[in-house]
């Protein structure tokens, strides 16, 4: 009986490593987008495109993620009135039960309005931020820290102004995704734009006093770069912060060469 039982057991296990084998190296898998609620609204000024799973309310945690272009590489065209968002952002709307807020924003821009963007949806049970391409997570971070659970920032860094002029506060839970041959946003900083990754993940770390980190490699996909996650702890404040190194020039926003929005995604719900 027992070995009938671990045959049975090792015919799932390997059915679903296939399965997730699969998902992982087709950019063209199905998502049943009748699933999705896409909004496209302007809160703020900005322009929006809301997406969620139709059987959750707008209790459930949001994601604000803002960027310069609401398509961010498109996948989907889910209806004609929305813009279209990107194929793996709607995908792990439905995976980690969130509600996904993508604002559009030009560099530069006064963070204030974030704040607007979060009272949209009072009823939130919490509200993280992430920035794509920009310094939005850090800006904010420092000047709004108490505004977000936690922060994320994928291909993007500490703007240089915002470097110059403010400091961080308080502590802060970051998490941030960089592929270390960027040609766009280079890892060691873009001149008069942006600081370089290792000064904007320091300036975190230096706030929440975090004294000991441990570095892991993590799986990577077939053919992709290494991936690897060094994780800041040991503050009084309980804040740490996650910095994962992609060895690739990919941006990292489209999960190809790890799957980006579940580590994002879990390190959000931790906070």
């Amino acid at each position: 009986m027992k070995k009938i039982l671990y045959i049975i057991a090792l015919s799932l296990f390997c059915s679903v490593a296939c399965e997730q084998n699969k998902t992982n190296d087709d950019d063209t898998v199905d998502v049943n987008t009748s699933s999705l609620t896409y909004v496209a609204e302007n809160i703020a000024g900005h322009e929006v495109v809301i997406v969620k799973p139709n059987d959750i309310e707008f209790t459930a945690p949001l994601v604000v993620v803002v960027a310069d272009d609401l398509e961010l590489k498109t996948r989907m065209s889910p209806t004609p009135e929305v813009p279209d968002v990107n194929f793996k952002a709607a995908e792990h709307c439905l995976i980690g039960r969130y509600t996904l807020c993508i604002v559009g924003a030009e560099a530069g821009e006064d963070v204030s309005f974030l704040a607007a963007v979060k009272e949209a949806f009072p009823t939130a049970s919490k509200a993280y931020l992430l920035s794509y391409r920009n310094g939005y997570a850090y800006t904010a971070a420092m000047q709004m820290p108490d505004t977000f659970a936690a922060y994320a920032c994928v291909s993007g860094a500490i703007d240089v102004e915002p470097y110059k002029t403010l400091s961080f506060t308080k502590p802060v839970s970051f998490v941030h995704v960089h592929a270390v041959n960027n040609p766009e946003c280079k890892w060691e900083g873009v001149e008069g734009k942006s600081a370089s990754v290792s000064l904007s993940v320091g300036a975190v770390v230096a706030i929440n006093e975090n004294i000991t980190y441990k570095t892991s490699t993590l799986m990577p996909r077939e053919g992709k770069g290494q991936v690897s996650c060094t994780h800041y702890t040991g503050g009084k404040s309980g804040c740490d912060v996650k910095l994962y190194t992609v060895e690739s020039a990919n941006s990292g926003w489209c999960d190809e060469e790890f799957e980006v929005y579940n580590q994002i995604w879990n390190f959000f719900k931790a906070h």
